[in-house]
Formats: C-alpha cells, structure tokens, sequence
C-alpha cells in the first residue's frame, strides 16, 4: 500500500511539475523565479490532495 501511494503520489508530482513548467515556459521568458515560487503550493499540495484521495477510494472499495 506504501509503495502504490508513493509511486501515485510521485506521478502526481511529476505531472503537477511537467504542466507548470509548459505553463511558465509559454506564459514569460522574464523573471522565472517568482512563477516557480508561486508553483511550490500547487505543486506539493495537488499530489498530496490526489494521492491521499485515491487511496482512500481504494481503500473503501477493497
């Protein structure tokens, strides 16, 4: 079970990291560092979020 959350959790990271990326990218070519501050909650929050809540609908359903 441990194992399943982390790889969901780390996909989440990883998808929540690739579309901020794509977004900033397109968006500015200027002053990076602020956009990326501005990702950090969004990108630990939504995995987690994610994570947590399919699991938890797993968990029910077994």
């Amino acid at each position: 079970m441990l194992k399943k959350f982390f790889v969901l959790f780390a996909s989440c990271l990883a998808l929540v990291l690739v579309v901020g990326t794509i977004l900033i990218k397109t968006l500015s070519d200027h002053n990076l560092v602020e956009f990326w501050i501005l990702l950090m909650l969004p990108s630990f929050g939504v995995p987690i979020f994610t994570a947590i809540l399919i699991s938890k609908t797993e968990q029910i359903t077994d």
